[in-house]
């Protein structure tokens, strides 16, 4: 191999590896910032207990705390009304949040289909806009958007969770086999009682 070569190798490498170096590192830190970013999600989804019922969902799904968290407008709540709108419904999150953690949940009643659909319509753009801090300490600022939409949930099964039916029966909300045991065991309860009461009365 000779010398021209030689020297020509050394220096694509004395060019290359700060490049490649370069590069590595800004892989590494965009990869450490995506990490470390807040990313708010708002959106409606049905209620796993009640049926019919939606639940408006606010979620820091990122890896870093939101604060300051403001939307662009309230959002809607409590629209219930499954053909049409019974009332206005409410509004909430209209002075936004203080902040929300990494992995942070904020459940409401949104309502229920017809309700949020005669309030919402098509869909409702929410701009959602925020601070958080990078992972060399400086304050960074940020906006997302999220559209909120129940249209597909219109055609939606909904079910009421086992745990919820149990609560129903024993709480007398809907008649079914566990509501009637529970009342024949009452029954049953009463007359072994009464037998009690008239075995001491007889030993007297």
């Amino acid at each position: 191999m000779s010398s021209e070569v030689v020297v020509m190798i050394q220096t694509l490498f004395y060019v290359l590896s700060p490049l490649v170096t370069l590069m590595a590192v800004s892989v590494a830190y965009i990869s450490l910032v995506r990490q470390m970013r807040p990313h708010i999600l708002v959106y409606y989804r049905p209620n796993k207990d009640l049926q019919t019922f939606i639940d408006l969902v606010v979620e820091n799904v990122g890896g870093g705390m939101a604060k300051n968290v403001v939307f662009s407008q309230p959002l809607p709540i409590k629209c219930f009304g499954i053909g049409k709108a019974d009332d206005d419904g409410d509004e909430v999150l209209g002075d936004g949040l203080p902040a929300i953690a990494a992995g942070q949940v904020f459940v409401f009643d949104g309502g229920q289909y017809g309700g949020l659909s005669s309030r919402v319509g098509e869909k409702l753009e929410v701009e959602v806009r925020y601070s958080y801090t990078n992972p060399f300490g400086f304050v960074r600022r940020r906006k997302e958007l999220s559209v909120l939409s129940v249209s597909h949930l219109g055609k939606m099964p909904t079910r009421t969770s086992a745990g919820q039916a149990i609560v129903d029966a024993l709480g007398g909300v809907n008649v079914t086999t566990l509501h009637k045991v529970d009342g024949n065991l009452a029954s049953i309860a009463s007359s072994l009682d009464i037998i009690a009461k008239n075995n001491v009365e007889s030993g007297n």
